[in-house]
């Protein structure tokens, strides 16, 4: 994806959600704070007490708060134009004297712009000029120079220093060994230049950073922007459009491995479980969607083209991706063909249909071939034995597939290694392969090709078939997994409901599910709704991840099936719940949870639950949803 220029400033950087970034060149800047009563120096942005705001998709309005060694900090960045950055920093309480804590900007340049270094080996990228003011000189400013480019830094009130370094962690270690009157350096060839200032001279603190093809373009630029009433309080819209919004544009990085664009699953997970960077399937496919639903329709294109450019030459698509691991070996249950579907409604953009349609009519033809594991037309998860990455050719490998990794329903399932699947066909996988094949339909039809159409649909309609008469619980009144052996298994998992996503569910089935399960406090209702596995379920005590709790794909992809039959009432109430569920959270303390407790609010912590997760977004998709013109994303009635 080409970031054009109304985005090159944004917050890419993965390590530090409050750093500002130019693209391509890399040059940064962010603020730091010293703390002389902790004796300690941090990156606002990186560690705890972090309260992330409101963040425009183009970055043109984000607010954050910090709190650090007993003070709370404001840190505002507004774009009045593609050029221009003006940032705020604002000491909302202080927790020791305000002369011994110690406020900087730090302006400088990343690794991981992609652009080409100076002009000249030894050219200095940042200088300082008047580092240690004494009136009647000017006060200190940063300039700035990346080829070309020019960029100059003014602050609205003189800071009390200014400095250039080679390497940013020589400011930091002169904090922690000279203390903080340590002079200021002015170093050849510095990469970082910093203005530093004190809260009890400068509770408040205004710059502007602004690009020009030459330094007076550049330093007129900055002044005129200090010139101008600052914009720092937030575009009005509703709370849970904006929730979207501001969970995927926080979750957004630049992507260094790939030069890219991506929305990430969460930035706590980039190094200490990724290694860098990742890349879950379907997690990418729900922040596509989420992205285009946020009407930030580059970074949905931008997302998708990541989850769908890794494919085998058997066809799936690869499960995870990271720094360290390819799951070559295992899919996940399929949602692509849904989410391009969607998104070209929202756009009308057939090229991209064109772009990606082979590849997933490739990748929804290899479920067929390659995990129908008794060859009776029903598929089940598997691992294939090839790749090299974690759980290959194992059980294990299989349940990953599912993206319900340790689901009760697979516990008494076996792994069959002649044919790589699990000894379990189950619902949810086949209702969402079923979808696939009628969203891939609708697809053909729109590019021209009505034979393949006839021929997916067609292929959906024996599924369901398949689905309805065979994974249909007659004694039980259910849908749910069946074993090689023609038991059913007696665990129930949320995607019991998944048949009427796929419209295979006939009216009495739907009738009598919603009434015996859906509605039933001892199975999936309550005041918080379907719980991965069934209330009653022992499995559910566990409370570990998908034993139990509560996942918000779960709840979209249902009431997206209750919306598919026409019980608008009832998708709403769930809705409305999964919103009451999440809203608490979110408005006390910006808290966007991986998932759930199912009954108790006090639960939702979990050392298995992250607390800013790209896919929590799909609550308040749903509320903004409900709450919208129902033409924007329609109900998908009747055949595919």
């Amino acid at each position: 994806m080409t970031v054009g220029p109304d985005r090159q400033w944004n917050t890419w950087d993965a390590g530090d959600p409050l750093a500002m970034v130019h693209l391509p060149s890399g040059l940064c800047l962010r603020f730091s704070a010293f703390s002389s009563a902790d004796g300690t120096y941090r990156l606002l942005g990186a560690g705890p007490g972090v309260t992330l705001l409101e963040h425009a998709s183009d970055g043109r309005f984000i607010r954050a708060r910090i709190a650090f060694a007993g003070s709370e900090m404001e840190v505002t960045y507004v774009k009045p134009n593609p050029h221009t950055v003006r940032a705020r920093l604002r000491i909302l309480r202080l927790g020791e004297w305000g002369l011994r804590f110690w406020l900087t900007l730090e302006v400088g340049f990343l690794d991981f712009g992609g652009g080409p270094g100076p002009w000249r080996a030894g050219e200095p990228w940042i200088t300082v000029e008047n580092p240690e003011p004494m009136p009647p000189t000017a006060p200190p400013r940063l300039m700035g120079r990346h080829r070309s480019l020019w960029a100059s830094v003014a602050s609205a009130d003189p800071a009390v220093f200014g400095g250039a370094y080679g390497a940013i962690e020589t400011f930091q270690t002169d904090l922690r060994t000279r203390g903080y009157y340590a002079p200021p350096r002015a170093e050849a060839a510095a990469r970082w230049g910093v203005l530093r200032f004190n809260a009890q001279m400068h509770p408040e603190i205004d710059v502007a950073v602004a690009l020009g093809t030459d330094r007076l373009m550049a330093e007129r630029a900055a002044n005129a922007a200090l010139a101008e009433p600052g914009k720092f309080s937030p575009p009005p819209t509703d709370v849970a459009s904006s929730a979207v919004r501001d969970i995927i544009a926080w979750n957004t990085i630049w992507d260094v491995a790939h030069h890219r664009p991506t929305t990430v699953l969460t930035r706590n997970w980039l190094v200490g479980k990724f290694s860098g960077w990742g890349i879950w399937l379907n997690d990418m496919l729900f922040h596509a969607l989420l992205a285009a639903l946020a009407g930030d329709f580059p970074m949905a294109r931008a997302n998708l083209e990541a989850a769908l450019e890794y494919q085998s030459p058997e066809g799936n698509l690869a499960c995870l991706r990271t720094a360290s691991q390819e799951w070559i070996d295992r899919s996940q249950s399929p949602i692509a063909a849904y989410v391009l579907w969607r998104i070209f409604e929202m756009t009308g953009d057939r090229a991209m249909l064109a772009e990606h349609f082979p590849t997933l009519l490739r990748a929804h033809r290899w479920w067929h071939t390659h995990r129908d594991g008794d060859g009776n037309g029903l598929m089940e998860y598997g691992s294939s034995a090839t790749g090299t990455g974690a759980f290959v050719h194992t059980k294990q490998g299989a349940m990953d597939e599912s993206f319900m990794d340790n689901a009760p329903i697979f516990d008494s399932a076996g792994f069959d290694f002649a044919t790589h699947t699990l000894t379990m066909a189950e619902p949810g996988l086949n209702s969402l392969i079923s979808l696939d094949a009628q969203c891939l339909a609708r697809i053909a039809t729109v590019l021209g090709d009505e034979a393949l159409a006839a021929e997916l649909r067609a292929a959906g309609a024996r599924l369901n078939e398949r689905i309805s008469t065979m994974l249909w619980d007659a004694e039980r009144q259910v849908f749910a997994g069946r074993h090689w052996s023609g038991a059913f298994e007696p665990s129930l998992s949320v995607t019991c409901f998944y048949p009427l996503l796929a419209g295979a569910a006939t009216e009495a089935q739907t009738d009598v599910l919603i009434e015996k399960y859906l509605l039933d406090p001892q199975k999936f209702w309550g005041e918080r709704v379907l719980p991965s596995s069934a209330h009653d379920d022992p499995a559910s005590a566990d409370n570990v991840y998908w034993r139990g709790r509560i996942w918000p794909p779960h709840l979209f992809l249902v009431w997206e099936a209750l919306r598919r039959h026409g019980r608008l009432d009832l998708a709403r109430e769930v809705a409305n719940r999964a919103w009451r569920m999440f809203e608490p959270g979110w408005r006390e303390a910006r808290i966007c949870r991986e998932n759930f407790h199912r009954a108790d609010p006090a639960g939702d912590d979990s050392p298995d639950s992250d607390r800013y997760y790209s896919w929590g977004a799909l609550i308040p998709a749903m509320r903004m949803l409900d709450e919208g013109d129902p033409a924007h994303y329609p109900a998908l009635r009747g055949p595919l």
